[in-house]
Order: structure tokens, then sequence, then C-alpha cells
């Protein structure tokens, strides 16, 4: 049996929300209440044994959940503080739930992908706790085992969760996670904003999601992640100076898209690859973008998109040295040109190339050299994000 179907999920819904001057369960953003978002994501990754605890205002909390297959765990106790949910919550468990995530209803933000790698991680040999961590911090929710709920339950509450579940850090599993949203939480008016902003690009992942993916997640070597890095400068700048002549390009995609093109790179077919792996977490955008960074097929009459723009950079760019495709395509060629085959392929990619050239040239009203100027083969340093200046 998956250990999906035997998890459970508590969600801790019955503080005061002291510091916030709304209720933070019932608050809505991306037009949605926090409540139901935090449910969401464990209906999405397949959870269906979820428990909402619920205090302060559980009336309220009752009537947002009417009609949902959820069960409701009153905790009478709830001005104790935190830790009292997480012991009324971890009481109410059937017998057959084999882990628990702890979720506290103000972090609202995590995505689906995060619970689907704590689960595989636990899913043969579980450890006591599988925390999910962004950058080397340990976020929310942590995936406890059934085997401490009687630690749990029997701990005085002094330090709350935290300190209980640090008896057994000799043990746990930390999995890395592309999701900041883990360390997201909802305290006051400055962190509501904060998160209302961060949801306005889109279903992007940050840069700096971007970053730990390819190279926590995956496990990339540097020169991976510092190609893809300045593939995503190239396409912001081609990109932006397209937009500013009348383009309505989506820089956001543009650049999320160029960081983590080359995401499955030691797959075979790693366009393909990288474009299922991040389908599978949820980014279908990003993916589409990725799916085509090798091969494209592209008419001179088609509008000039994301796709394009990216796969173009990609072949404008040499591990990190910006160079023109004559060069680029040459070197193929000189490479692998004796394959007939092969060297078909480099002169039809070759050819796509030229004309998405040409039309970013039109759309722009400068040539490629002239828009790649502020690159230097030379120069640039691969730990910053800083356009490299040229010659």
């Amino acid at each position: 049996m998956p250990l999906a179907e035997k998890t459970a999920a508590v969600i801790l819904a019955a503080g005061f929300s002291s510091r916030m001057d709304a209720f933070k369960p019932l608050m809505r953003i991306g037009g949605r209440r926090v409540l139901d978002r935090v449910v969401d994501l464990y209906c999405q990754a397949g959870i269906a044994d979820i428990r909402v605890v619920a205090g302060h205002r559980s009336g309220e909390i009752r009537a947002a959940l009417d009609g949902r297959t959820i069960t409701m765990v009153d905790n009478p106790h709830y001005a104790d503080g935190m830790y009292s949910s997480v012991v009324a919550g971890v009481k109410a468990l059937p017998p057959g739930i084999g882990a628990f995530f702890v979720h506290p209803v103000d972090i609202p933000l995590v995505r689906p992908h995060t619970l689907n790698r704590l689960l595989d991680a636990a899913d043969t040999n579980p450890p006591p706790v599988v925390y999910p961590v962004f950058d080397g911090r340990r976020g929310h929710p942590p995936l406890i085992c059934k085997e401490i709920e009687s630690a749990i339950v029997d701990h005085d509450g002094q330090g709350g969760l935290r300190a209980l579940l640090n008896r057994f850090d000799a043990d746990a599993r930390e999995v890395p996670v592309a999701d900041e949203g883990i360390l997201l939480d909802l305290d006051t008016q400055s962190d509501y904003q904060g998160l209302v902003a961060r949801l306005e690009p889109g279903n992007l992942l940050t840069e700096a999601e971007c970053r730990t993916l390819m190279r926590d997640v995956q496990g990339l070597p540097a020169a991976i992640v510092d190609h893809c890095r300045q593939v995503a400068r190239v396409s912001r700048t081609l990109a932006e100076t397209v937009n500013t002549r009348g383009g309505n390009l989506d820089i956001g995609l543009i650049d999320a898209a160029a960081r983590v093109h080359d995401v499955a790179r030691l797959e075979k077919n790693h366009a393909l690859a990288g474009a299922r792996l991040l389908e599978a977490m949820g980014f279908a955008d990003m993916a589409a973008v990725v799916a085509v960074h090798m091969e494209i097929h592209v008419k001179p009459e088609d509008r000039l998109d994301e796709a394009q723009i990216v796969h173009l950079a990609d072949k404008l760019v040499a591990g990190r040295t910006v160079v023109d495709l004559s060069r680029r395509f040459d070197a193929k060629i000189e490479k692998y040109g004796h394959d007939p085959n092969a060297a078909k392929a480099i002169a039809r990619r070759r050819q796509a190339a030229l004309d998405i050239q040409a039309k970013v040239e039109r759309a722009a009203g400068r040539s490629i050299s002239q828009l790649l100027a502020p690159f230097d083969e030379n120069a640039g340093n691969p730990g910053t994000d800083t356009p490299c200046k040229t010659s």
C-alpha cells in the first residue's frame, strides 16, 4: 500500500491570530481562503484523512469546511498554545494511520510536490521524522511516523513540537525541496503582503527555488547550473528589448524556464525528461518551454513567444560563453558531422535558431550582435546574476 494511503494530515487552526488584525484561517490570498489552500494541498497530494484542529472561532472554521470530507477536531485547551492542538490532533488519529503531517494553517504556500517528495523519502524504512529543507533550513510540514505518537502525547509541551522532535534527530531524514513556501508563515500584515506579492507573477519557481532545484534536489554540477543562469541572462536581455518595442513576452516565465532548462541534463532526452519533471511538480508553463529548448519547430509567421526566446538563448550560450550561431553550430558540425543523421539534425536546428534570431532582430529593431554587446565571454562572475560586461 502506498504510504499516502495510510498517511493523515493534522492542520492546526485553533489559535487566536493575536499578531494579525484578522483571523488567519479565513483570510484570503490569491482569491482563496488560507484554510482552503492548506486543505486543498493535501487533497492534491492524495491524502484522504485530513483533520483540522479548531478552537478559537471554531464555529466559523466548521462553517468554512461545511460540505467537505474533512474531520473536525475540537481542542478545548487551545488557549494553552499550539502544542495542545498538536496533541488533540494526534489523539484523534485512527489506528490504521502509519504517518502524519503536522501543518500550522498559517503556512499556506507549501506546494503538493513537496509532500510527494517527503512521502517518497519515507516510503521504505520510514524514519521517525522527515523534514522538508529549503536552502539548508528545515520547514513545515514535518512528516511524523506514528511510532512516536505516544511520545508526542506524553510530552509536557515545553519547547513545543520542535523540542519533542529534536529527541529523534539522530534518525531523522532531511529532504531538499524546491519550495520556499515551507519557510513562509503568516504572522503579521507585513507577512500577508509578502505572500500576496509572491503569488502575483503566477505559478513559477522563484530564482532561489530554481537554484535549489538544480543544485540540491537534482544535484547537478556547477557548470550546468552556471550555463542555465547565463542562458537566463541572455533570455532576459532579448525579451526585455523586444518588450520595449511593443512585445508582450512573459519575462518571469522566460527567466524561470531558462534557469532550469537543463534540469534533467544528466538523463537521456533531457529536454523531455525535464519537462516531465516540471509537469509533475505542477509547473506546466515552464515545462512547455523546457520541452522545446533542444528541438523546436516554428514558422516565420508564428508569433515570437517565450519558448523561442529560451531556445535561441540556449543556442547563443556555450557553457557560460556567449557565442554567435555560426560558431556554435560549426563546432557541432566539426564534432558530429561525420554522422549523416547527426549532421541533418544539426542543420535543422541551425535553421530554426536562425529563423528565431531573425524574428528577434525584427522585433527588437537591432542586430543580435548589438543585443548581446553587454556580454563578454571573458568576464562575469558565475556566482552572481549581474549581467556580464563586454567588449
